[in-house]
């Protein structure tokens, strides 16, 4: 049985030993029940003032029936106690200082600043795929709980993310990248700001909940500002219009890779100037024999073109939506960017 469990227990034991030990007094006693449940507790706890002490024979060996059990047990209660208390502390601090030696080895991790209900998704993403993190949030509960989960593969710091002495703990100045995902649009533009002062050179990547958010992210300096609802309503508007290409490109990606645990991605790339694609032809380009990789569209400016012809001629500035394994999808990147 834990510790905690075994305190709960034998508390509860110990309350119903005096409540009964000083109802039997007071009845063989005769003496009123706060009397007896005062000489119940000062006899219990071994105090023994002399102020009132049984006169019956039947009262003289309650009391020493009493004192054989009930001392013990107290004395347990005391010692289990004690073992809670320092069991507890002492675990965790050693938790918190080996949490500190491997947040201070940190380098090139990322920060995640507010750990709600977005937050969680993106460390549980980045401890999915092995990204170490560091998460910051004021609410100690949430993540002790998520260390319960994962452990030492979460590294978190309790305290305001907004506050300079908080992301200097978390080892800005190394980090490689900081998303804020506090719950209010203000909150992320300060954390944004403090970021970009503390790391000029750091990755930042910011939710809004507005349209006006995302213009003043990007002013405090966000690389990346995400709108959690217009995505999410995006989403919506085209799996009700085109439902059975989104989601067979979805659910295609994630049988493979959570059930057959196959190597697939979707992602897009941008074509550079000067790169082995610009101005080719799909035909010519030969991306499927070259990388292995399949082109699912490509964008150019506001058309989207799904499934283009082998005529289709490739441009600087056009986006590529591709998928296939994280190698064939490398050598397309290779392919895309600017010639050495």
């Amino acid at each position: 049985m834990e510790t905690s469990k075994k305190v709960i227990v034998v508390a509860i034991t110990s309350i119903i030993l005096v409540l009964t030990y000083a109802y039997l007094i007071s009845i063989v006693e005769g003496v009123d029940y706060f009397t007896a449940l005062y000489f119940s507790i000062v006899t219990i706890t071994t105090t023994g003032y002399g102020d009132f002490t049984p006169k019956t024979f039947l009262g003289k060996a309650l009391t020493v029936v009493y004192l054989c059990f009930g001392v013990g047990i107290v004395m347990y209660l005391f010692s289990l106690i004690a073992e809670y208390i320092v069991e507890g502390r002492f675990e965790e601090f050693m938790r918190l200082k080996k949490m500190k030696n491997k947040i201070k080895t940190l380098k090139d991790h990322y920060i995640i600043c507010g750990y709600g209900r977005l937050g969680k998704v993106v460390g549980e993403k980045f401890i999915q795929e092995g990204i170490p993190f560091i998460a910051i949030d004021i609410d100690e509960d949430i993540l002790k709980e998520e260390y319960e989960k994962y452990l030492d593969r979460f590294l978190y710091i309790v305290g305001d993310a907004k506050k300079d002495e908080t992301l200097k703990k978390a080892k800005i100045e190394k980090a490689k990248g900081l998303i804020a995902t506090l719950p209010t649009d203000a909150d992320n533009v300060f954390v944004t700001l403090t970021a970009r002062e503390l790391n000029p050179n750091i990755l930042i990547t910011a939710k809004a909940d507005g349209k006006e958010a995302i213009r003043k992210l990007k002013i405090a300096g966000a690389n990346r500002v995400v709108c959690p609802y217009l995505i999410g309503g995006l989403r919506i508007a085209e799996v009700s219009v085109r439902p059975g290409i989104l989601d067979f490109l979805s659910t295609f990606v994630k049988i493979a890779k959570d059930e057959y645990e196959e190597d697939v991605e979707l992602k897009k790339f941008v074509i550079e100037e000067n790169s082995e694609l610009a101005y080719k032809s799909l035909k010519d380009a030969n991306i499927r024999g070259r990388t292995g990789a399949t082109i699912l569209g490509i964008k150019r400016g506001d058309k989207f073109c799904i499934n283009p012809c082998p005529e289709y001629i490739l441009r600087p500035g056009d986006v590529i939506y591709a998928f296939g394994t994280e190698e064939n999808l490398k050598y397309l990147e290779n392919l895309v960017k600017k010639k050495k």
